[in-house]
């Protein structure tokens, strides 16, 4: 059976019967997708799905910044330089240096306000900000954390924790063929020999497709990677005739002044991926080059203000 589902910013073809559920989680829609192994039934990925998707809303339910009882939102609003955080917030934090170190400090998850300030037309003018990733520490003890930071300092984790959210659902379905969304952040895994094939959306005309990137395992017992799509016509707002955009340049504090208005980036993990794809947007394509000419980035896929379209050598084999 081939089935369609409609993802954010990406279409899903798997190939043979296939399970499913979703929900709105942190502001967006998580999906888990799964196939049945030669072991089991049916039945028993329903069961796998559901409980993985469950697993997601506890996580996204901490880390989320859109309800002021989540574990993120409490930090956020603490008045102290140190406050203690749990396993999971840890974790997610944890990647968050991960991501900064990936990307030569351009992912920042200390830039809620900077974005904040996109949203509703707030003045940007003013001298640039020193990076938050400077100026936070997280000092681990047990399986929590205390976090210290100035006051002031926010997190947004919206980006970086659904990369990782994608990846550690994965996790929880060992053995099948699988796709995770995170709203765009996708964590896919390939256990059999037919695969799975995402189509990426052209940001300008929302029935059109830009690319459609098909994962098999090749050569390998179990083959898994990480895509993620992002750009600056997804969340954008304009205030008094200025557009601007969520994708915050922490060397400036403002909206980043991009060439790309999408890009895709193909990676070993989804967390990855969303940390690469963020760079490629907010450096522009020139510097991209640069920054994304590392092994682990499996291939990416730049449309520029101009419709030029970029596709690097090693993005050919994932072309459908």
């Amino acid at each position: 059976m081939t089935a369609t589902a409609a993802l954010p910013r990406a279409a899903l073809e798997p190939v043979g019967d296939w399970v499913s559920a979703g929900a709105d989680l942190m502001g967006g829609r998580v999906s888990v997708h799964a196939r049945p192994s030669s072991e089991g039934t049916p039945d028993d990925t329903a069961r796998a799905v559901r409980v993985t998707l469950r697993r997601i809303a506890t996580w996204a339910g901490r880390l989320t910044r859109f309800d002021p009882a989540s574990e993120l939102s409490r930090l956020n609003a603490a008045p102290a330089a140190r406050v203690d955080v749990g396993p999971t917030l840890t974790a997610a934090l944890d990647w968050g240096r991960g991501a900064e170190t990936i990307s030569d400090g351009i992912v920042d998850v200390g830039m809620l306000d900077a974005r904040l300030l996109a949203e509703t037309g707030g003045s940007l003018d003013g001298s640039p900000p020193i990076p938050a990733h400077r100026r936070w520490s997280l000092i681990r003890h047990g399986r929590g954390a205390t976090v210290d930071r100035p006051d002031g300092l926010r997190f947004d984790l919206d980006g970086v924790a659904k990369g990782w959210l994608a990846d550690r659902a994965l996790d929880l379905l060992p053995g099948l063929s699988a796709v995770v969304d995170a709203d765009g952040d996708v964590a896919v895994r390939v256990a059999d020999d037919d695969g799975w094939s995402i189509g990426v959306t052209d940001p300008r005309d929302s029935g059109a497709s830009l690319a459609t990137l098909r994962f098999g395992r090749g050569d390998e017992p179990v083959a898994r990677y990480g895509v993620a799509t992002s750009g600056t016509s997804v969340h954008h707002w304009t205030r008094a005739g200025i557009t601007r955009h969520h994708l915050i340049d922490p060397r400036t504090g403002r909206p980043a002044l991009t060439d790309v208005v999408q890009a895709t980036v193909i990676a070993r993990t989804a967390r990855a991926a969303e940390a690469f794809v963020k760079t490629a947007v907010i450096v522009g394509s020139e510097a991209a080059a640069r920054h994304l000419d590392r092994p682990d980035v499996l291939g990416q896929l730049l449309l520029l203000e101009t419709g030029e379209v970029l596709v690097t050598p090693a993005t050919v084999r994932f072309l459908a």
